[in-house]
């Protein structure tokens, strides 16, 4: 009986431990975006969740939604989809970091009668950062990232192949 008990008990404290080590290794964060002008308002949702595989490396999945309302003429666009991540820390607060990013997006090819299209969009974008701690576990970070698939004769969802990102993450870093 006592071995029974001793097994169980053995059992449940190595799933504690083996849970407690792998919720210390997974940080959530990404970034918002909001600009709203005269003419135009852009909205942006950039959730992510990342996993430490060492003390410096760490990869991860992403989801976005992008939302441009255009008022003369009248627009209005969506675009959505999913990423994977790698991020290096190179020393104290500065890391690498690269993104493969799939959107699908809409453009408007044809403005009166208004007539949209929907595209599959691919990203690799590659650059480095700064975090800044917030808390023992919360961190800003600044990102300046260069799209090597951009292609300036191809409709994309971005104007330029530089995308500056800025975002909070909650986790280890």
């Amino acid at each position: 009986m006592r071995s029974i008990l001793f097994t169980i008990a053995l059992i449940i404290t190595t799933g504690v431990i083996a849970q407690n080590k792998l919720a210390d290794r997974i940080y959530y964060g990404g970034g918002f975006g909001f600009s709203a002008g005269s003419n135009q308002t852009n909205l942006s949702l950039a959730p992510q969740l990342g996993y430490k595989i060492t003390e410096r490396f760490s990869a991860g999945l992403g989801i976005s939604y992008q939302y441009v309302k255009i008022k003369n003429p009248d627009i209005s666009i969506n675009n959505y989809g999913w990423s994977v991540f790698t991020r290096y820390n190179v020393i104290s607060q500065f890391f690498a970091y690269s993104e493969f990013e799939r959107l699908s997006f809409e453009y408007v090819v044809q403005v009166s009668p208004e007539r949209k299209t929907r595209e599959g969009y691919n990203s690799l974008l590659v650059g480095a950062g700064y975090a800044e701690q917030l808390s023992s576990k919360a961190s800003f970070s600044l990102m300046a990232l260069y799209n090597v698939l951009y292609d300036a004769t191809e409709p994309s969802p971005y104007t330029s192949p530089w995308v500056i990102r800025a975002g909070v993450g909650v986790g280890i870093f």
